[in-house]
């Protein structure tokens, strides 16, 4: 059983610990709300960016890879992570889905990551991948998605990759991350075999006339339109780190705190016994001395 002096050490290092949790807790609190007003600022021109672009795919007469894609040979999965842990499963779960899209593939798949975790979750298994990108997690700003968008588009057009992935945590709450996959790359929607029945207008596919062609066209809105998913896809991801933080810190100091008051109840009980042991001492001396 362990001494009272061992319990107290115990006591003070829980202590501590908790101190330093609340203290992680209260830092991802702060930069979740600057990462949700951000977030809440993005999304609604991010998701117009990209119904525009889906739009365009579908009623536009090109042939253009961007937009109608080729044969698919090779995959590109970009996983978005964080640069940090101490988030709970925030990034497990990411990863998890990552493989689980790598082993659906029947073309060879190539990897870029972002963020130290994935960096490292592929190191280790031995697991190549093209690019990484860290640095960023918790507070993107547009310029890194510019510089992964511009890669990840390269890649396409230097026909490295016949297909884009991207994988992120979308933000839905502190406690609640969502992994989502998106296709980058061609724009055009994955067949799901459902028929849509055409646009308001009578059902008709109408096509668009392109001023200036289609090809100049596409060359500067296809960039601009996988940059600004890939920021919205930071800024989720950054939210949902810090949320997911936030929430990990919560547990940890509440753990943390549960055991120091057992280990203190438990040390109490133990002065208590000593106590009562000592008078019981006393008592029996003193009758001794007086029999």
């Amino acid at each position: 059983m362990a001494s009272a002096q061992d319990l107290k050490r115990q006591i003070q290092s829980l202590d501590n610990t908790s101190k330093m949790t609340q203290a992680l807790q209260t830092i991802s609190g702060i930069k979740l709300r600057k990462a949700e007003n951000q977030l809440n600022k993005a999304r609604p021109y991010a998701d117009n960016v990209d119904e525009m672009m889906r739009d365009i795919a579908n009623r536009a007469q090109s042939g253009s890879p961007l937009l109608v894609g080729r044969e698919i040979n090779r995959v590109a999965i970009c996983t978005v992570t964080s640069d940090r842990g101490l988030a709970g499963g925030f990034n497990a779960q990411l990863l998890k889905r990552t493989m689980q899209l790598r082993g659906e593939q029947d073309a060879e798949t190539v990897h870029v990551v972002t963020g130290r975790k994935a960096e490292a979750f592929f190191r280790f298994r031995g697991i190549g991948y093209e690019e990484a990108f860290t640095g960023f997690s918790d507070s993107p700003s547009y310029k890194d998605a510019q510089r992964v968008g511009r890669y990840l588009t390269r890649l396409f057009e230097d026909e490295e990759a016949d297909e884009v992935y991207l994988i992120y945590n979308r933000y839905q709450s502190a406690l609640v991350q969502r992994p989502v996959v998106t296709r980058l790359l061609p724009v055009a929607p994955e067949d799901n075999g459902e028929d849509d029945g055409g646009n308001e207008e009578g059902g008709q596919n109408i096509p668009l006339e392109f001023i200036p062609g289609p090809e100049v066209l596409l060359q500067r809105l296809v960039p601009r339109y996988v940059e600004t998913l890939l920021f919205r896809a930071f800024l989720e991801s950054a939210a949902g780190e810090h949320g997911a933080r936030m929430t990990a810190m919560k547990s940890a100091s509440d753990s943390a705190n549960e055991m120091s008051e057992d280990l203190t109840r438990q040390m109490n009980r133990m002065r208590q016994a000593q106590i009562t042991q000592e008078i019981l001492e006393i008592v029996g001396g003193a009758e001794a001395l007086a029999g």
